[in-house]
Order: structure tokens, then sequence, then C-alpha cells
């Protein structure tokens, strides 16, 4: 895996996990800036081929 890839996916675990702890504790603002933020990165991976699974490694369930 290419270091783009890597730090794409990386990034998308991280926007994965702060949307959720903004969703567990009702913050709407936060919410709405991770859920941009995630669209955002899964639409640049899409535009580069970068394929992402629904859960990556380091992402708890």
């Amino acid at each position: 895996m290419d270091a783009f890839t890597e730090e794409l996916r990386q990034r998308i675990v991280t926007a994965r996990r702060e949307l959720r702890t903004a969703q567990d504790a009702g913050d709407l603002d936060a919410e709405r800036i991770y859920s941009g933020e995630l669209d955002s990165l899964l639409r640049l991976a899409m535009e580069n081929g970068v394929t992402v699974p629904a859960d990556l490694p380091g992402e708890e369930v």
C-alpha cells in the first residue's frame, strides 16, 4: 500500500471515530463537521480508486 492510500485510510478511521464520539455526545456541530470531513475523504478515495471497506483496521466496532 502506498503512502497516500495509507494516510487516506487513517484519516477516514479518525473521522469515523470522531463522528461516532460526536453522535454519542449529542454534539450536533461536531457531527456536521466530521460528517462533512468523512464525506470529503470518501469522495477523495473514490476519485483516486482507493477501496474503503466498511471497517478499516484500527476501527473499533
